[in-house]
């Protein structure tokens, strides 16, 4: 995740949840992607208590620190390091071609700097530095992977064998919509009122619900093509009580669209207060939080530092 606000629940249903299941199988590198947010974002003052507050939703979230190496992307230069020595082997015609760039510029007409352009190449030393062997992402991220491994083939075809190309680990298809335009997805870089943050109060969380767009008809049907608005609300509440599409059809079909909103707001606050006490806790010791930043940023320097001593050596720099 970038550090650039705080989470909501896309975040959470989308990426985070399934971190948290993933730490149980895999040795697990999760970092908190501070430059990758200079390539949108205009002004940093809030960047350092962005990057707490987001280490704190992790761990409030069921990312267990011991078992995680959870860090900082800045905390570690050799990932840059590794992305300067792939920068010289990437052609800018593969990264213009890159259909998540074409996106973010349509979002961030005004991001027109090398960073984002570059995204993919340090995105690729994020991952190579680790020889990571699977990456879970969303299928709007497998372009990125695809990216690196095609710079780990041409770095192993010009320099020697170094790189495994790591896998996707694609992630069940989970689009959670924007409570204002069920055209868009649920994003943090819009306004306040197309999401429910993870920190969001109860009486916010039963206000954004209240106001969100519903479709034309009564029937609380889940249609995601005809019916998107109201389906992108029975979706948050099957998520967040683990009650069935067909159940919650069944239980609201004639009760209407504002009794139906009241309980997909009570489910989501429901879901959302030990997290949210959890965090409390956590933010109450920001020290305790750094610490422990500071403490897995210098386990993955100690990996990342080899890996780009060995790039070196094959390259033949002295």
């Amino acid at each position: 995740m970038r550090p650039t606000s705080h989470l909501h629940v896309g975040n959470y249903f989308g990426a985070l949840k399934n971190v948290v299941e993933l730490q149980k199988q895999y040795k697990t590198f999760l970092m908190i992607a501070d430059l990758h947010a200079l390539t949108t974002l205009e002004n940093t003052k809030n960047i350092a208590e962005d990057t707490l507050n987001i280490a704190a939703l992790y761990i409030a979230g069921g990312i267990n620190p011991k078992k995680v190496t959870l860090f900082i992307q800045s905390a570690v230069p050799e990932q840059a390091e590794l992305a300067t020595l792939f920068n010289m082997i990437t052609p800018v015609s593969m990264l213009e071609l890159n259909p998540v760039y074409k996106e973010m510029l349509l979002e961030h007409p005004k991001a027109t700097n090398l960073g984002l352009l570059a995204y993919p190449v340090l995105q690729a030393a994020d991952i190579l530095a680790y020889k990571a062997t699977v990456v879970p992402v969303g299928k709007d991220q497998s372009p990125h992977i695809e990216l690196a491994r095609e710079i780990a083939r041409r770095f192993n075809y010009h320099y020697g064998k170094l790189f495994l190309e790591p896998k996707t680990l694609l992630q069940k298809e989970l689009k959670i919509l924007s409570l204002k335009d069920p055209n868009k997805k649920m994003s943090k870089s819009h306004e306040a009122q197309t999401h429910i943050g993870l920190l969001d109060s109860p009486k916010t969380i039963h206000k954004k619900i209240k106001s969100a767009v519903t479709d034309s008809g009564k029937e609380i049907v889940y249609d995601p093509f005809k019916k998107p608005a109201i389906s992108n609300l029975m979706m948050l509440m099957r998520l967040a009580s683990g009650t069935s599409i067909r159940l919650i059809e069944k239980k609201f079909q004639e009760k209407g669209y504002a009794v139906f909103k009241e309980s997909v707001a009570d489910a989501l606050i429901k879901l959302l207060a030990p997290m949210q006490e959890r965090y409390n806790t956590l933010a109450e010791n920001k020290k305790a939080v750094q610490k422990l930043l500071e403490t897995g940023s210098k386990k993955a320097r100690i990996v990342a530092a080899e890996t780009l001593k060995e790039a070196k050596q094959k390259i033949g720099l002295l």
